[in-house]
């Protein structure tokens, strides 16, 4: 009895061994290629150029940049943007906070830019009102020497006649401005200093009939020489013909004396 059952166990293990292990395994086959198979294809394959040339243009894809040393402006450049970080940095300093002493310091900092800022336009306007100063004063140094030599000319009425052909009737009411001072020195009715001012002359003036004409002729001149007043020729003829009767009442009051 125990022979059969030892039997059964080992037919039922044969079994579930079958069961598991399946068929055999089956010879691999390999089916025989072609021979057409096995001719290679040599025709080239062509590419589109213009996605090559892409590529080319795209800086994505280029692997060999190279390294460009920045010019002095550039350099420049960073450095004011670094120094005008610093200064937002130096300036906005601690206003994250929310401090109020940190807000007070903000206003302390802008009030002193500012009278940086306006102490120096006050100084650049100090020195260029006082270089211009010395320039006009220049000017009138070099008026004054050529008003001398001009006051030596034996005869400038030429000059204004001069003057008036080429319509410059601006120099030509100088030369006859200089010309009523010159009669008015040699008469000895005015004691000429390059120095003095034509009020000067006008104080020293004791004729009425004189002086009037004297004034006039002054504030013209002013006005034309200095203040680049216009002046045509109608109104130059006017400024002439008054100088010519200032000029004879000079000549008649010295016959009278």
């Amino acid at each position: 009895m125990e022979i059969k059952i030892k039997t059964i166990k080992l037919l039922l293990f044969l079994l579930l061994f079958l069961k598991l292990g399946g068929s055999p395994p089956a010879l691999s086959f390999t089916p025989i290629l072609q021979k057409e198979s096995l001719q290679l294809d040599t025709t080239p394959i062509e590419f589109d150029k213009t996605i090559i040339e892409s590529y080319k243009a795209d800086d994505n894809y280029n692997y060999f940049k190279m390294l460009v040393e920045p010019s002095a402006w550039d350099k420049f450049k960073n450095w004011l943007n670094l120094q005008w970080n610093k200064f937002l940095n130096w300036l906005l300093s601690g206003i994250e906070e929310g401090n109020l002493w940190n807000y007070v310091a903000l206003v302390l900092k802008i009030l002193v830019i500012v009278g940086i800022g306006m102490l120096i336009i006050w100084l650049f306007s100090k020195y260029y009102s006082s270089k211009q100063k010395t320039s006009a004063q220049h000017q009138n140094l070099v008026d004054l020497s050529e008003e001398e030599q001009l006051l030596k000319q034996k005869d400038l009425m030429s000059l204004v006649e001069e003057a008036e052909q080429n319509e410059n009737y601006r120099l030509a009411s100088r030369y006859l401005f200089l010309n009523t001072l010159k009669q008015l020195r040699e008469k000895k009715i005015i004691d000429y200093q390059f120095q003095k001012t034509n009020s000067d002359y006008k104080s020293e003036i004791t004729q009425d009939i004189i002086k009037t004409d004297f004034s006039y002729l002054a504030r013209l001149y002013e006005f034309v020489w200095y203040g680049d007043f216009e002046l045509n020729g109608t109104d130059f003829k006017k400024v002439k013909s008054r100088s010519e009767n200032l000029i004879i009442n000079i000549q008649n009051l010295k016959a009278d004396g």
